[in-house]
């Protein structure tokens, strides 16, 4: 079931909903979201039900004379007091909610760090970096420590827990456990810029056993091409990308942009911008300002094929 979700373009992924929680942590959120959606709607057809009857009771008549009434002390005390009483009952609710979102320590401890416009992902155990992608194993507690390399973002995965910010020179922590196997999408949550829209990351929930085939995948360096055109792609790679961006076992050792070690392996291109395709990833190394416009990409003088060789270069790093 998870390969055949794995399989998926991220434009065919189901929309995320906060209506489907997939933790614990989502669960409590959604418990205290219906709760103060009862509270709103019973103050709703109160104030509701008595400005009906006041404009029906009270109405002006012609055959009447205005009667003029002064304040009722009893009146302003029972509407000053009850709402004082909600306030104090949602403050509670909300504060015990957030109190047991603390995630202290998980079985999974990563880092994730915002920039314009992606994600950035470390896992503490083992050599594991990648890029607008997260894995975590299923009913395990996942500790993410969340920093920022620019302007404040903000860490969201709807379906697994509420939001958290990203804040230069500070780390904030977050957590979840996700109970259910399968692909969530994430999103920035905090207006960070032009392309903010553009700043989405998935998490992939799996079992113990694919979660560490994972890692293990992830640890190894970069597969050295066979293929003629991959060759020269690799050349062209060292040559004109190798100042930005990483690729573990060779000399590429950039980190303006995302560790590209296992690119093939990953769903999305530009945070969630394009599917993982060939033709996708040609669109995008072609002109990344078309695609993702702001982004920190240049477009790079490549002729044909220079571009049909790094395309198959990236492609056979999975």
């Amino acid at each position: 079931m998870l390969a055949a979700a794995c399989a998926l373009a991220p434009s065919a992924l189901a929309t995320p909903s906060i209506l489907r929680p997939e933790s614990p942590q989502a669960e409590k959120i959604m418990s205290l979201a219906v709760f103060l959606l009862v509270i709103s709607v019973i103050i709703l057809a109160v104030v509701e039900t008595w400005l009906i009857v006041a404009l029906v009771r009270f109405r002006n008549r012609p055959e009447e004379q205005v009667r003029q009434a002064h304040g009722n002390n009893t009146i302003e005390a029972v509407w000053t007091l009850i709402p004082a009483i909600l306030v104090i009952i949602i403050f509670v609710m909300t504060a015990r909610t957030m109190d047991s979102l603390e995630m202290p320590g998980g079985d999974v401890e990563l880092t994730v760090i915002g920039h314009q416009w992606w994600w950035e992902v470390r896992y503490a155990d083992g050599d594991v970096v990648t890029a607008n992608e997260i894995h975590v194993p299923v009913g395990r507690e996942v500790g993410i420590d969340l920093e920022s390399a620019d302007v404040i973002h903000s860490f969201w995965v709807p379906q697994l827990g509420g939001k958290t910010d990203l804040v230069p020179g500070h780390t904030n922590r977050a957590g979840f456990l996700a109970a259910t196997p399968g692909v969530y999408l994430g999103a920035c949550a905090e207006f960070c810029g032009m392309q903010h829209a553009h700043m989405r990351f998935y998490l992939v929930v799996e079992s113990a056993e694919e979660f560490s085939a994972w890692v293990r995948l992830q640890q190894e360096p970069a597969r050295e091409p066979t293929d003629p055109t991959a060759q020269r792609g690799k050349e062209t790679f060292l040559q004109m990308c190798a100042g930005c961006h990483a690729i573990r076992g060779t000399e590429a050792a950039g980190s303006l942009g995302p560790d590209l070690t296992h690119v093939a392996g990953r769903l999305s291109l530009g945070a969630g911008t394009l599917d993982n395709t060939p033709d996708d990833l040609r669109t995008w190394i072609r002109d990344p300002q078309a695609a993702k416009q702001g982004n920190l990409m240049p477009a790079l003088p490549l002729d044909d094929n220079q571009l049909d060789g790094l395309v198959a270069y990236l492609k056979g790093l999975e």
